[in-house]
């Protein structure tokens, strides 16, 4: 999935594979967690496609292209319920897509027209404006929008007034210290900024530390976020007025590949220096009944990472297959209880958990020992014997 839009140097553009990550320390492991696989369904469906949400109340599952330009809606027996390609002319036109996701059971993808638009069944039913102009400079790997105590969050992109050209040393300092989130409140179009990164947090030392996606979950009157590019977990609580910092809970993982900040106000000097390795990443944080799960990478080791070749997609699938996903397992006090719980070898980044409580992802085919006619997900269940 690319992460990165046209406008980002060349340098920033060749680190989208070997990004960044942070420190961690061993972590004993007193249960003995595991993912079984219980059910594939499988879609009819010739082509790739990455699962991106999932829908509890109609118990649908969103699934989208690499280039964001068409998706799925497919029922828990792999029947598609609808197919849409989204193209920027006619009825119901997007321009380039930054973002898919779910919001109540509307497929909603944020546009670098400014909008996050809502489509049910394949109709265009709605679309929330952001209310001024703003830099399309990045594809948001999860949307994350969701409605909260009288408003609508979502990922607050960089406004155009700042005046900053993406990719400068100043536009990287400038994200860091922006909120990452807003919520508007749609009946009035008033605006509230929410979660900013703590004081505490290391990306604020003035140093170069790479690009930021933010990835984070709403549960009861948490907010839980990571920056994609640390071992931590940023736990915000309702204020009243929106989120408030609350704790900052590192994660502890054993062979963490930890990026090298740079001081340098030149990013192209950042992304040179850890331009031989592909630091860890902290790719998603799912809610079970009983667990808290980050979702990650570890990263690849200086000279370990595979030959880079003129084949992309060749190069991605190497670097999938010795750079999987793994959790690590928190208690609902976020205690941790384990770390480096692999994910199936051929799993997509994992971003959904069902009503039945069962983790389910898509599958990556090229890593996979057997062929299939068309795409498969993988329903897992977390074993803690």
């Amino acid at each position: 999935m690319k992460f990165f839009k046209n406008p980002m140097p060349v340098g920033v553009l060749a680190f989208a594979l070997f990004s960044c990550g942070g420190n961690s320390e061993k972590v004993n492991e007193p249960f003995n967690f595991a993912f079984e696989i219980t059910d594939s369904v499988q879609v009819d469906f010739l082509g790739e496609m990455m699962l991106m949400g999932y829908d509890g109340k109609e118990n649908n599952y969103l699934l989208a292209t690499d280039e964001f330009d068409e998706y799925l809606e497919v029922n828990e027996s792999g029947e598609i319920v609808t197919h849409k390609k989204l193209t920027p002319d006619g009825i119901d036109a997007v321009a380039s897509v930054l973002g898919f996701g779910y919001l109540e059971g509307d497929v909603t993808v944020l546009s670098e027209t400014g909008k996050y638009m809502q489509f049910r069944d394949a109709e265009k039913v709605g679309e929330i404006t952001v209310p001024y102009d703003f830099q399309p400079y990045t594809f948001y790997p999860k949307l994350g929008v969701f409605n909260y105590d009288g408003k609508t969050y979502y990922p607050k992109p960089l406004p155009s007034s700042s005046n900053l050209s993406p990719g400068g040393g100043e536009f990287y300092q400038a994200l860091y210290r922006s909120p990452i989130i807003e919520g508007q409140n749609l009946a009035t179009e008033d605006t509230i900024n929410t979660v900013k990164l703590p004081e505490t947090s290391a990306l604020l030392d003035g140093q170069m530390h790479g690009m930021l996606f933010p990835i984070y979950t709403q549960t009861g009157d948490l907010l839980l976020l990571s920056d994609w590019i640390e071992p931590k977990i940023y736990v915000y609580k309702n204020g009243g007025n929106g989120f408030d910092y609350e704790k900052t809970v590192e994660i502890a993982i054993p062979d963490w590949v930890s990026y090298l900040p740079s001081s340098s106000e030149d990013p192209g000097q950042f992304y040179q220096q850890n331009s031989n390795q592909k630091s860890g990443n902290l790719v998603e944080i799912l809610v079970s009944d009983d667990y808290y799960i980050a979702v990650y990478t570890k990263g690849i080791p200086e000279g370990k990472a595979p030959e880079q070749t003129s084949d992309g997609n060749a190069f991605r699938l190497a670097v999938q297959k010795i750079n999987p996903y793994f959790a690590a397992i928190f208690d609902k006090e976020f205690n941790q209880l384990a770390s480096n719980i692999p994910f199936p070898a051929s799993s997509n980044r994992p971003m959904v958990v069902n009503k039945d409580g069962e983790f389910v992802v898509s599958k990556i085919a090229g890593l996979s020992e057997t062929e299939d006619d068309g795409l498969v997900m993988y329903k897992l269940r977390l074993n803690d014997n």
